[in-house]
């Protein structure tokens, strides 16, 4: 789900749950869907419930993310979402990345970093090659 969509998702729902509760159950509050004596309504009333849970769901979750960088992009967890995917958790350090910035690596850069130090044992591979 994009985030920029999220209120809309919101006010989309309890609008088509009002709608339905009105035409069907002649009544404004919505528990009349869901203990209706058509099975099809039932059914449509529990999708459009269980969809607004989850919503909300989601609202409360990212409230809770901090808005801090990305360790690998450098950008905003909350502001790039749209951009860069949902925030994901490593399972091993507990440090929040975009999802599509954790696919993009192939471990976490934070559990196994890259190291750019050269190594103990220099090679040089071009001392035969060069004149002396």
């Amino acid at each position: 789900m994009n985030i920029k969509y999220l209120p809309y998702h919101l006010i989309g729902t309890l609008v088509l749950l009002e709608i339905l509760s009105i035409i069907s159950t002649d009544s404004m509050w919505p528990w009349g869907i869901v203990s209706h004596e058509s099975l099809a309504l039932r059914i449509v009333g529990w999708i459009l419930i269980v969809q607004l849970c989850f919503g909300l769901l989601f609202c409360l979750v990212l409230r809770m993310v901090p808005d801090r960088p990305c360790p690998i992009c450098y950008k905003d967890l909350k502001s790039f979402i749209s951009v860069y995917g949902a925030p994901c958790i490593c399972p091993k350090c507990r440090t929040i990345f975009h999802d599509k910035c954790f696919k993009s690596k192939p471990r976490c850069p934070v559990c196994y970093p890259d190291t750019d130090a050269e190594a103990d044992i220099p090679l040089d591979f071009r001392s035969e090659f060069l004149p002396d």
